[in-house]
């Protein structure tokens, strides 16, 4: 018989990386809210600053050029190098797969990958959600984006319900845009007549579930076999990233009184786009988690991670 507990906690333990290096590079502003009336709960993260009073772009792109080979390779094939390294301590093979994860990437300073890499980064580690699926991999044309959505999650819940996130990022200039196209988007997977959707990604997590324990691996594909009855206690949730500018960038560890009530009146206004988005789409009863990350400028974050991929 299978312990259920023991198999929750290796999988909580396949979550890599901690968030406390990524959050102090992207603190919170205030308590995560959930949007009236939806089942949507919204982070709002800014960036930091320097000492010098610089937004932390630089550091934030490094972080998410870092993620890439633990984003874009399997973790069969990083327990591998892994393996050479500690019976030859040569690092050959984790370079090789270091080059091969950023030459996945589109070179085009446009694409949505970097928007996609850090919704990675907070799925694992901030909520601590393993990815299901290194869609990246499965490419086979490093000039086009991978199709479907943007990752693909999950976590136990208490009940032994097996959630199943799906993901959406979307970093643009505008905010307006932003939160319309990444719900557009997103909300086909998430209504009650996505099935076609769901089941063309969740064939891709059958054949090439990210998950190198046997056992593990045996026992979360029973929730995507349509024979067995674990697939009555799947449930399908959202996880979104909106990034987009935001003029006169907020320093949010020094505001003053008026500065902090300015910042917090911008928020509730994101807060109602989202709400009126959710309307629109008709997935206000979803799961949602929704991180609204306002930048300086999402074209230079964009430019950054691509140079220190080495794309630039």
């Amino acid at each position: 018989m299978v312990d259920e507990a023991a198999v929750v906690e290796q999988f909580i333990e396949l979550a890599r990386g901690t968030g406390n290096s990524l959050i102090s590079f992207l603190p919170a502003f205030e308590e995560p809210v959930t949007v009236p009336e939806t089942s949507t709960l919204v982070r709002t993260h800014f960036l930091a600053h320097d000492a010098n009073g610089t937004p932390a772009v630089e550091q934030l792109a490094g972080a998410m050029a870092h993620a890439a080979l633990d984003f874009c390779i399997p973790r069969s094939k990083i327990e591998k190098a892994f393996a050479e390294y500690m019976d030859s301590r040569s690092t050959a093979a984790i370079m090789s797969l270091q080059e091969q994860a950023r030459s996945l990437f589109v070179k085009s300073e446009s694409s949505g990958e970097g928007g996609e890499l850090l919704l990675f980064l907070l799925m694992e580690r901030v909520l601590q959600r393993p990815q299901l699926i290194s869609k990246m991999a499965l490419k086979t044309n490093t000039k086009v984006h991978v199709h479907g959505s943007d990752g693909i999650h999950a976590s136990f819940a208490d009940d032994g319900i097996l959630d199943i996130y799906w993901g959406e990022s979307k970093l643009y200039q505008s905010s307006t845009e932003a939160f319309r196209d990444c719900f557009e988007s997103i909300s086909p997977y998430l209504r009650a007549d996505g099935d076609s959707r769901r089941k063309q990604d969740l064939m891709l997590v059958r054949d090439h579930l990210n998950v190198t324990q046997s056992e593990l691996a045996a026992h979360l594909l029973q929730y995507f076999d349509e024979t067995h009855p674990k697939t009555l206690k799947v449930r399908w949730n959202g996880v979104c990233l909106v990034g987009f500018d935001h003029d006169n960038y907020p320093n949010v560890a020094v505001l003053d009184e008026p500065q902090q009530q300015a910042v917090s009146k911008a928020v509730s206004r994101w807060h109602r786009t989202i709400g009126n988005r959710l309307r629109e789409f008709e997935i206000v009863g979803v799961n949602i988690d929704l991180f609204c990350i306002p930048m300086p400028d999402v074209a230079e974050l964009r430019s950054r991670v691509l140079k220190r991929m080495g794309a630039k």
